[in-house]
Formats: structure tokens, C-alpha cells, sequence
């Protein structure tokens, strides 16, 4: 069998966008999957479209900003399907504004879910993994909102920054092991996020939608890419042990833009303060934090 047929994936945000397009692809590769989403109702109707193309599936509705849930979600699957292989953290959010019109409760609620939930998921699943040996794999999905910074969604990007930063590290901590990381920046893709989002942040705010809100992001998001190529994209990166995953080659101006600033403020600083040792042990592959 060719991986990762056979293996148990748990996968958030599973009954919709990028999240659904993932547990078809891991369904067609022969893997079993967890499907993991807050959204109860619509758990059961994805769970039987599954299991009638053949694939091995159970449902865990799992609020994934609730780190006491966790645990138990992943007990739950794992009694489902033997052990989890497989993490897909993909549940996310959009929300708030410009900056200084984001409310502190949208901003916190926008980091628990895009960036706080990715850490408790690895929390739960990697000594699993650790524990158990053999070849396992954690998928995190940012956005290029977490490469590139836009304006009026300062909490949506400062989160997914953040979750490219951790992911980034979390290769880091298991490099040399049989756990693969892969991070997902997608650029637009056909997802009902802005719609979920706008609701979810009015029922937060104790207001109605906005439906000319939800009606823009819809229109912009219907021209993205269609998310279950998406999803055969991702897990063919898992299988080659891809790190970095990215949907739409358009962003690259906009990526290089930013490094090259980096770069030249780098070039063009005079050194004044001498060498930095912790920097150094860096390059030279050492951390300089570890005890």
C-alpha cells in the first residue's frame, strides 16, 4: 500500500472549504478519517457521503478553541479507527476590521480558533505520535495572509503569522523523526469562510449579519480555487513530505517584496553592536535555548 492508505487522519473543519476537500482526498487515498467540526448538523450528511465513496469515517463535533475538549476528541476518534496518524489542523476564522475597529472579544476569538486550537491539537496528537513511533504527519493551514500582510484584517493576519510561525518551529522540534510538517497558504479558494465567519462574529457580538458583508467575500471567494484540488494538492505534499504548501503563484511578488526588505535593512546595517552568539549558534544548527 502506498501512504497513507490504511493509516487514521483527524481532520478539522471538516464538513466544508478546505477542510472537506482534505478528507476526500485522504478518503481516496485509502486513509480512515476523523471528521472533526463544530458544525453537528452537517457532520452526519458529509459522514455518509463519504462512506458511500467507500471510505471508513466516524464524526467528532469538537468546538477545536475548547482545550478541554481535545483529549476526549481525540480518545473518541481513535476508539473509531485505531490510532491517528494524521493531523490536519484547518478549522479557521476570519473576523474583525481595520485594527483600532476590532473589538478585543472578535480578536481573541480569531486567535483561539486560527492559532491557539493548532497548538492544542499538536498538544494532544504529538506524544501520541511520539509515543507510538513510526511514520506520522501534522498538517497546519495558515493562509498567504500569514506570508503577506493586508490591511483590515489585522486579527485574521496576525493569526495566521503566528500559525506559520509555530509551524515553522514545530518542524524544527521534529526534524531527524518520522513526523512530517507541512503548512498550507492557500491564496483564495472557494470556501464558504467569509460567510461562516460573519455570522459566527454577529452571533459574538449579539448583532444580525451583514448580509452586503457576507455577499462581498462570497463573490471574491467564488473566483478562488475549487478546494477539493486543494485537498488532493495537500495530501500529495504530505506523501512527498512537502513542507511549504501554496495554491496560487500570483502572491510571490508580494512575498519577495517582503523578504527583499528584509534582506536589504540586513545588507545596509553597520554591525555597530558586534556578534551575535546566540545567532551564530543558530547557523551553525546549535539552540541556543536548549538546556
Amino acid at each position: 500500500m502506498v501512504w497513507p492508505a490504511g493509516e487514521a487522519a483527524f481532520v478539522t473543519g471538516a464538513v466544508s472549504g478546505i477542510g472537506l476537500g482534505i478528507a476526500r482526498a485522504l478518503v481516496a487515498q485509502g486513509a480512515k478519517v476523523a471528521l472533526a467540526d463544530i458544525d453537528g448538523a452537517r457532520l452526519a450528511d458529509i459522514a455518509a457521503e463519504l462512506a458511500a465513496a467507500g471510505g471508513v469515517v466516524t464524526t467528532v463535533e469538537l468546538d477545536v478553541s475548547d482545550a478541554d475538549a481535545w483529549e476526549a476528541a481525540a480518545d473518541r476518534a481513535e476508539e473509531a479507527l485505531g490510532p491517528i496518524s494524521i493531523l490536519c489542523n484547518n478549522a479557521g476564522v476570519n473576523g474583525g476590521g481595520a485594527i483600532d475597529r476590532t473589538p478585543l472579544e472578535v480578536w481573541h476569538w480569531v486567535h483561539r480558533i486560527n492559532t491557539d486550537a493548532q497548538f492544542i491539537g499538536v498538544s494532544a496528537f504529538l506524544p501520541r505520535f511520539r509515543s507510538r513511533g513510526g511514520r506520522a504527519h501534522i498538517t497546519n493551514t495558515a493562509s498567504m495572509a500569514g506570508l503577506v500582510p493586508m490591511a483590515t484584517v489585522g486579527a485574521y493576519v496576525s493569526s495566521k503569522f503566528a500559525a506559520v510561525g509555530f509551524t515553522r518551529v514545530l518542524r524544527e522540534e521534529v526534524r531527524g523523526t518520522d513526523i512530517g510538517v507541512s503548512l498550507l497558504c492557500p491564496g483564495s479558494v472557494h470556501t464558504r469562510i467569509g460567510e461562516n465567519a460573519e455570522k459566527a462574529q454577529a452571533k459574538l457580538l449579539g448583532r444580525e449579519p451583514d448580509a452586503a458583508v457576507m455577499a462581498q467575500n462570497s463573490a471574491l471567494l467564488a473566483t478562488g480555487a475549487d478546494p477539493d484540488r486543494v485537498g488532493e494538492q495537500v495530501v500529495e505534499a504530505m506523501q512527498a513530505g512537502q513542507f511549504l504548501i501554496i495554491t496560487h503563484r500570483e502572491w510571490e511578488p508580494l512575498v519577495v517584496s517582503w523578504n527583499r526588505e528584509v534582506e536589504r535593512t540586513f545588507a545596509e546595517w553597520d554591525g555597530r553592536y558586534g556578534a551575535d552568539v546566540s545567532a551564530q549558534m543558530l547557523v551553525a544548527g546549535a539552540n541556543p535555548v536548549a538546556s
